[in-house]
């Protein structure tokens, strides 16, 4: 192995026992290590996420072999990135500190590399890997969760508008119904816009929409009823009649966009453009392994 790979492997080495330093890396700290090993890309021959992660020789062993000072500052920014995920405890703190110790970092300079955002050397390709792969997946769930979460709680503000008089109920009913669709077109755009699913998953989202309409009247009856020994419990029944229809009308259409039983090659490349460099689209059709690398 050439000088420099071995060098440029110390350094992901070094970033792997950041990242497994309290065990298995949770999914934030998974996609903070996966863009900390984008700054290195290309990687070494035969390298990949899986076998730094399970490589069990200590920083101990790495640390030396890094000599190249901008490899060492990115070392480091890069294992601030994955420490400060989900908060620095004590055991990353003191790992950061032979890190500096290590490099001979100044006070100021680390704290200068601590608050720089990391950079991808996107000419070289991103990363090849399965796990990558379930990152990204993992990921993108998180995001549509979080986007169905926001028009629910939209909805709900629109049912909490103090609005009388005739035809207000009407209009609510309209702006709630616009939610719902632009919440179906943003969830179908988060996954590529996927094509092609069986008359199977179109029958169970039309029963789902059936269902947000059921879950919605309920909620809006259960507050009304509780509204009776409740004090201004009947307030809030149009907002949760709204929120509940508008999350099981979400959480309906993305199990209808992920629904299918092999993956649209073309939606996955939409949906995920950063693993698109990694494997070429007609590998993505061979096989099931194939496809799940692509995210």
């Amino acid at each position: 192995m050439p000088p420099s790979d071995a060098e440029k492997t110390a350094c992901l080495e070094t970033l792997a026992s950041v990242a497994r330093l309290k065990g298995d890396p949770t999914p934030r700290e998974f996609e903070a290590f996966l863009a900390a090993l984008n700054t290195f890309a290309p990687l070494p021959l035969g390298v990949t996420p899986e076998s730094l992660l399970h490589d069990p020789r200590p920083v101990d062993h790495w640390l030396p072999q890094i000599q190249t000072p901008e490899w060492q500052q990115q070392v480091y920014r890069g294992a601030c990135a994955i420490a400060r995920s989900k908060g620095i405890d004590p055991q990353e703190a003191a790992l950061l500190h032979q890190l500096r110790s290590a490099f001979g970092l100044s006070p100021e300079l680390a704290k200068t590399l601590a608050r720089q955002p990391l950079r991808a050397n996107l000419s070289g390709g991103t990363i090849n890997s399965a796990l990558a792969g379930m990152a990204a997946l993992i990921g993108r769930e998180g995001e549509v969760r979080r986007l169905i979460f926001d028009y629910a709680l939209g909805a709900a503000i629109v049912g909490l508008v103090p609005l009388r008089g005739g035809g207000t109920l009407e209009f609510k009913f309209l702006v709630v119904l616009g939610l719902i669709l632009k919440m179906i077109w943003d969830i179908r755009n988060l996954w590529g816009r996927p094509q092609g699913q069986d008359w199977l998953a179109i029958v169970g989202n039309l029963f789902g929409f059936m269902a947000a309409v059921v879950g919605g009247f309920l909620a809006w009856g259960t507050l009304v009823g509780l509204g009776v020994v409740v004090p201004y419990a009947g307030a809030f029944s149009r907002a949760a009649g709204f929120a509940t229809a508008t999350w099981i009308a979400g959480q309906s259409t993305n199990q209808f966009y992920t629904s299918q039983k092999r993956p649209d090659p073309t939606a996955l490349q939409r949906a995920f453009p950063s693993l698109r460099a990694a494997i070429p689209t007609d590998a993505a059709i061979s096989t099931p392994d194939q496809e799940h690398q692509h995210g």
